[in-house]
This record gives structure tokens, sequence and C-alpha cells, in this order.
């Protein structure tokens, strides 16, 4: 028994001979570094930081990767959120062009709609019961208005020799008619023919004719204008006198043609020939008023 006690006693005390060298290379290695340290006044060791240097890298790296899948991600939902936004105002820019186009439609009728109760103004009570408005649906070829065709025809009443008419003045007149449709010829064909007045004084008469060319070096029918003769040469005509119907023939009296534009005196055949500048557009003729003719049989 006294033999087992000290073979234990000697275990112990060579496992504590065990931990205490242990710690005693512990506190060598400690003081090695230590006195390295000391030697480098402080800095840390190459290695040191060669291995700070690596950790950071690989930290920089690790932060870098996070930051761009971060900077990727945010892209992602701003360009889906940006996208939604472009969807959105294209469809209300949409709808927008939709709401203005209906709009200018029914400012278009409403000017129109004006412009024929202006129309209206030019003939006298009695016609204005056997009136009605109609579109224009197709035109000659060229820039002018010569000959078109109106969305108006015998079953709405039209006739042939019909006045057409819009809100700027005469137009021209219906020469031939179907059920739906009729035709009409304007001032600027050569088979048109209106006589007129002057307003500053209804005794001062004449035609709008494309008998004759009355200027060899011009054709005004090119230029849009009208051309005509008064009935007697001393008539006192001047550039800027407004031309009306002067109720003579077909068309009532009073429907405004346009103004004179220019004054040619053929003193050889004691005719003076007027060139007059129309009031109605007729490089644009959209809604007209057609004018039951007046029976003068």
């Amino acid at each position: 028994m006294l033999t087992l006690k000290l073979d234990n006693n000697k275990k112990k005390k060579k496992a504590n001979l065990k931990v205490i060298a242990t710690g005693a290379v512990a506190i060598t290695l400690i003081g090695i570094v230590g006195m390295s340290l000391g030697r480098n006044n402080g800095q840390n060791p190459t290695g040191a930081n060669v291995g700070m240097n690596a950790f950071s890298s690989i930290g920089s790296v690790i932060n870098d990767g996070f930051t761009y899948v971060k900077s990727g991600f945010n892209n992602i939902i701003h360009f889906y959120s940006n996208a939604k936004k472009v969807e959105s105002l294209e469809k209300e820019n949409n709808e927008l062009q939709e709401q203005l186009i209906e709009l200018q439609g029914k400012l278009d009728d409403t000017e129109s709609l004006q412009n024929l109760k202006v129309a209206l103004k030019f003939v006298d009570e009695k016609y204005v019961a056997n009136s009605l408005s109609a579109k224009v649906v197709s035109k000659n070829d060229g820039n002018w208005y010569t000959s078109f065709v109106v969305s108006a025809g015998s079953k709405d009443g039209v006739k042939k020799d019909s006045l057409v008419i819009n809100g700027s003045g005469l137009v021209g007149i219906v020469y031939e008619v179907s059920e739906n449709y009729c035709k009409a010829i304007s001032l600027l064909d050569t088979k048109s023919s209106v006589s007129f007045k002057l307003a500053k004084d209804s005794n001062y008469k004449g035609i709008i004719t494309y008998g004759k060319n009355i200027d060899e070096e011009a054709d005004y029918r090119d230029e849009g204008l009208l051309q005509g003769y008064m009935f007697d040469s001393q008539y006192d005509v001047l550039p800027g006198d407004v031309v009306t119907t002067s109720g003579l023939g077909l068309y009532p009296e009073g429907i405004v043609i346009g103004k004179v534009e220019k004054v040619i005196e053929d003193k050889n055949n004691s005719l003076k020939y007027v060139v007059v500048k129309p009031n109605v557009d007729f490089k644009n003729i959209d809604d007209v008023m057609i004018i039951e003719p007046r029976n003068i049989g």
C-alpha cells in the first residue's frame, strides 16, 4: 500500500512538471515576440503586415462583393420601378391623346356649325327652310377645289342647280344629283358663272366668268383667283371693293363672293375687267350648306 502511494505521488509530480514546462515555453515565446516587437520600434513585423494585408484584402473583396450585389439588387428594383412608371406614363399619354383627338373633333364640329350659321345669314329667310348641311367627301385632282362630291343626295332633298355655300361665302353650284350624293362645281370651274354687284353701290354690276383669259401673261385661276368684267366700263370699281351676288339668275342677292384684287381696263373694247380674290378658301372646303335653287322659270 505504501508503494502504491509513492507511485501515485511520482505521477502527480511528473504531471505538474509537464504543466510547469508548458507554461515556461509559452512564457518564453511571449518574451521572444515582445523583444521582436521592441526591435521594430513598436511597428508590426513584416509577417504581421502580410497577414493583416491579406485579411484586409479579403475583407475588402468581400465588402466590395456585398456592395456590388447590393448595388445590382437596387438597380434591378429601380429598373423595375422605372419600367412600371414608363408604362403608366405611356398609358396616360395614349389616353390623353385620345381625349385630345375627341376634343379636337368636337371643336371642329362646333366651328363647322358656327360657320354654317354664318352661311345662313347670306340668304333670305325663305331659303333657310329649304337648306341642309353636308360634308365634302372627295374632290378633283390638284390644289384647288374646282369640282367635288358632297354627302347629300336626292333623298335628302338636293336638286340640280342648288347653291353651295359655307361660312366664308359662295362656293359653287350643284350640277349632278344621285340618291345619296351630289356633285358640285366651284366658282373656279370654267363652266361656272355668277352675276355680282359691288357692296358699296348695288348699281355697279358685273359677272364672274372664265370665258376669256383677260391677261395673256397670267392665268389667275391657277392662283385661285376669280375673274370677270363689269357690265359698264364707266363703273367706279377699285381694288378692295367687296363683291356679292346681285340676285340675278340662280343665286339669291347678298351672298359674299370676295374682294376686288385688280382692275384691268380694255379701252379698245370698252370693257373693265376685274380680278377677284374669293372669300372662300378653295384649298380647304369641308362642310357646306346646300340651298334649294330659286324657281325662276
